[in-house]
């Protein structure tokens, strides 16, 4: 406009003009990048990527999402030349008016389209781009939806309890779910939801859930799955603290059944679900025995009866292993591990295959508060840029190690998916794309043969966790499994003899050389 022009002649002219465009045949929504045309969107925000969308009209005029909500009757003009309904509210308008910008075909029948239920900050289900990527290119880059509004490579850490509103209608619309805005850390923070955004789409999810630690994303799936006079069947080798909780805490508690069994017997599974399970859990491979489950296949039992199957993807990471692609409708993760690699942050987190579960898990997380923290998001997030290269390393390291100690003397057995004496071997082939690092073997003598060589390593690590750069190894029977019974530990194979080990990325014969020495003083 020209500089004489002010006050309500050029207001009249700007909206004339909205008018004059609203009536225009030609008014569609269109990608301002086909064709190879530079964007002109404006950023973001701490919001999803198009959150200040422009529309781009054929004869190249943008029309800024935001400046119409203030102009209902424009807005449906607007929505109806554009194949979406008039009657939705005017959040929802612009949000699917957003998408279609983004996305042209995201929106193609309005009719079936459901309205977004935003409670919890419910991520939006729209087609994306990011499947097209490479797993490597999707670990740096994420899924593209939340970014920030300065433009930062990295997502910054929103050290915040608390987020300001606009106004006082838009605290009551955030509150509402009528508005995808920020409330309060516990519930969404922009630096840990671009975490979940990233790890759901390496898992083919629907929506992440990130947790203060593995075992809040177990507590979380547990507490709002199960209830009493539920029932649950879970594999007899899971990580310690995740069938502790449920033996001691959900069944003596809360009324909760559980059975504790092979899940690498498919007929066992079968004779162990009732009408009344709700939860199938499984770890594959399982912590410590690394034995493997046939997810597919239990995943058909299950669901015959309605239950949930959820698998813990710690030992494989999204990398190995996607078990939502095999028929699980939830996948945790101890983020702790493979994920982050490099023993310096906690977190858990929860992907689930589709919106309806995403919606019954996310209010737990909340009410629970175990919620992550933005210190530790930004430090899981800059630690899983490395996954595909970290886990490549440490697997080539992996199988040199297992061959080392299958053909050692006074090694007794090697439970490791990568060698043919593995019971589930060829399993291992149809579920996972590589056979990861982690290794359990026995040494001849027992436990105090095991302490003996546990005290007389010196490159490798004496400490529990895994799936970080260094080789870690450790006894679970008197650590990790240490709080289950002596009959439970034997019930879920977890001799005093069995010996864990999470190998690293050094160099593959200087931890067989520390291998071979401690062995020797065995």
């Amino acid at each position: 406009l020209p500089k004489t022009m002010r006050g309500k002649s050029a207001m009249m002219l700007r909206w004339a003009l909205l008018v004059a465009i609203t009536t225009a045949n030609a008014f569609q929504i269109s990608n301002p990048m086909a064709n190879g045309a530079p964007s002109r969107r404006a950023s973001a925000g701490c919001g999803t990527g198009a959150g200040s969308a422009r529309m781009t009209l054929v004869d190249d005029v943008e029309v800024d999402l935001n400046s119409l909500k203030k102009n209902r009757k424009i807005l449906q003009t607007i929505a109806k030349k554009n194949g979406i309904a008039a009657n939705l509210k005017t959040e929802e308008m612009v949000r699917r008016l957003r998408i279609k910008a983004e996305e042209p075909d995201a929106i193609k029948d309005d009719s079936k389209a459901k309205k977004a239920d935003t409670s919890d900050a419910a991520p939006k289900k729209k087609a994306t781009s990011s499947q097209k990527h490479s797993f490597n290119t999707l670990l740096v880059h994420g899924a593209g939806k939340t970014s920030d509004k300065l433009g930062s490579v990295n997502m910054p850490i929103y050290q915040t309890s608390t987020f300001r509103f606009e106004s006082a209608e838009e605290g009551a619309k955030c509150f509402a779910g009528e508005s995808d805005g920020y409330i309060y850390s516990r519930i969404q923070n922009p630096t840990v939801k671009e975490l979940e955004e990233a790890v759901a789409v390496l898992e083919h999810g629907f929506g992440g859930i990130a947790t203060a630690t593995g075992m809040g994303a177990v507590n979380v799936l547990y507490m709002s799955l199960l209830g009493a006079g539920k029932h649950v069947v879970c594999h007899k080798t899971v990580y310690g603290p995740s069938r502790s909780l449920l033996e001691n805490t959900m069944v003596k508690n809360f009324g909760v059944e559980a059975s504790f069994v092979d899940t690498c017997d498919l007929e066992v599974v079968k004779a162990s679900i009732q009408p009344n399970t709700a939860l199938v859990y499984l770890e594959s491979p399982a912590n410590p025995t690394v034995s493997i489950s046939d997810i597919t296949e239990i995943c058909k039992l299950a669901h015959a009866v309605g239950a949930v199957v959820c698998v813990d993807n710690t030992f494989c990471s999204p990398y190995l292993q996607n078990p939502l692609t095999l028929g699980a409708d939830v996948v945790i993760h101890s983020l702790t591990k493979s994920i982050n690699g490099h023993a310096d942050v906690v977190g858990g987190m929860i992907v689930t295959k589709d919106q309806d579960m995403y919606k019954k898990l996310r209010p737990m997380m909340v009410t629970l508060g175990a919620s992550m923290d933005a210190n530790q998001a930004f430090l899981v997030r800059r630690g899983m840029k490395t996954l595909g290269l970290r886990m490549e390393a440490a697997q080539k390291n992996a199988i040199k190690v297992a061959d080392f100690l299958e053909a050692h003397p006074k090694v007794a057995w090697v439970r490791y998916p990568g060698l043919k004496s593995h019971p589930q071997h060829k399993l291992s082939k149809k579920m996972m794309k590589g056979p990861g690092a982690m290794i359990s073997f026995g040494v001849k003598g027992g436990l105090s043969a095991g302490r003996k060589l546990l005290n007389s390593v010196e490159l490798c690590v004496l400490a529990v966790s895994l799936g970080g750069v260094e080789t870690l190894i450790q006894h679970p029977a008197s650590m990790t499994h240490a709080k289950l019974t002596p009959e439970a530990r034997l019930q879920g194979d977890v001799t005093d003899d069995l010996v864990r080990m999470s190998v690293g990325i050094e160099d593959a014969d200087e931890i067989i050389d520390d291998l071979e020495q401690a062995l020797g003083r065995v």
